[in-house]
């Protein structure tokens, strides 16, 4: 009896103790929280980071430098490479134009551009602007540029001149024309301006300034004389716009013989004119300096012709055509007619007109042919055209042998 009582109370125990075990633990586990408050901390523990500030960003600054006074033809540069920005941030620039005639700047988006300052008769002024951006914030600045005109003080100088210095057999009604490199004072240009004389004696004539051409111009009242040496003068005293004195030149020319060329230039007789060419015209333009009848119809005197190489051209083509494929038509063998082989030399004709004749061994037989035949006579006599070209081939083997072609016209 006394043993079981013994082992009973033993297991009691033992079971209490391990129930005061579990109850420790299980208090230990929820006061972790509260004891930790109440430590004092050892300054180990890492502290919590504080928050870093925004940095906010800040507007660029625009700049520009540039000369802002500047003459015509002068190379204007506007900088604006010294724009900046606080916060380092790279920069997009846009130029723009403001105020002023259109220049053209190039590429708007460089931070440096040039351009030629403008021709300008007076003061102009020309405004310019720079945004330059830092992807989200922006600013700008502006600039004028004044731009005056170039001081002129070239004087005009010759570019050509009718007749040439020391030409020979020059038409007998040829006119006095200088061309200058830039434009004249019109109200200066009189009859003093340009004048012609053969040895001490003065030819008269009218004397003209073209302004579109820059040209001073004098026609002499009659014909000059044959095989005659003229001196031309040009004053000094004519001005350009800018009051620059031409030089003062005197030049002289020698007329040929007995050749009447009408208004043709010097520098027609010199490219494609031989002698042939001047007796034609010369029959020509004296036929047309009196009146006649032709078959019914009469005729005054008309003005005379000038030579033009293209209408040569044209009549030399149709004349070899016809010597070369044996024909006699004013239409070609490619059919053809005069307006289109005129055309065909680059002559820009407002009328024309064309004279044929084959099997006349030379010039005067076959301007009599033609002046006989009243359509013929009525070409050479037609006042409407001014210009005139000829032509003659030959071949053994055709029909006539000897072929000619006139071609006279007008152009625009």
């Amino acid at each position: 009896m006394n043993k079981n009582k013994s082992l009973i109370v033993i297991i009691v125990a033992l079971g209490m103790l391990l129930s005061a075990c579990g109850g420790g633990s299980s208090s230990d586990t929820s006061s972790t929280n509260s004891s930790d408050q109440d430590t004092p901390s050892t300054g180990d523990e890492t502290p919590p980071a504080a928050e870093e500030p925004t940095q906010t960003n800040q507007q660029p600054n625009a700049s520009i430098t540039a000369t802002q006074s500047v003459t015509s033809g002068e190379t204007v540069t506007l900088d604006g490479s010294g724009s900046s920005d606080p916060d380092g941030d790279a920069l997009n620039f846009i130029w723009s134009q403001t105020q002023g005639a259109s220049i053209s700047l190039g590429d708007l988006a460089n931070p440096t551009l040039s351009f030629i300052a403008p021709t300008v008769q007076q003061t102009t002024i020309y405004s310019f602007q720079l945004q330059v951006n830092d992807g989200e914030l922006s600013d700008t600045a502006a600039i004028t540029i004044s731009v005056v005109p170039m001081l002129d003080t070239t004087p005009p100088s010759i570019l050509s001149r009718t007749p040439q210095v020391d030409a020979t057999d020059v038409s007998t009604t040829t006119s006095i024309t200088i061309d200058f490199d830039e434009a004249l004072l019109e109200s200066l240009i009189d009859s003093q301006s340009l004048q012609l004389s053969q040895g001490s004696s003065p030819v008269t004539g009218s004397v003209s300034y073209d302004a579109l051409n820059n040209r001073i111009s004098l026609i002499p009242d009659t014909a000059l004389s044959t095989e005659t040496t003229y001196t031309v003068t040009l004053a000094g005293d004519i001005q350009d716009l800018a009051g620059n004195l031409v030089t003062a030149v005197s030049w002289s020319f020698t007329t040929g013989s007995q050749y009447n060329l009408g208004q043709t230039s010097q520098g027609t007789i010199d490219l494609c004119m031989n002698t042939s060419d001047k007796i034609m015209l010369t029959l020509v333009n004296d036929a047309r300096a009196v009146a006649r009848t032709c078959g019914s119809t009469n005729y005054s005197a008309v003005p005379s012709l000038a030579w033009h190489c293209n209408l040569e051209q044209a009549a030399q083509v149709h004349s070899t055509s016809m010597a070369d494929n044996d024909f006699f038509s004013h239409t070609g063998i490619d059919d053809s007619d005069p307006g289109d082989r005129i055309t065909a030399t680059g002559y820009n004709w407002r009328t024309y007109g064309e004279n044929i004749a084959a099997g006349y061994n030379d010039e005067q037989s076959a301007m009599t042919a033609w002046l006989e035949s009243p359509g013929h006579c009525a070409n050479i006599m037609n006042g409407n055209f001014t210009e005139i070209g000829v032509a003659v081939a030959e071949n053994p083997t055709s029909t006539y042998l000897i072929y000619w072609t006139q071609d006279f016209a007008d152009s625009f």
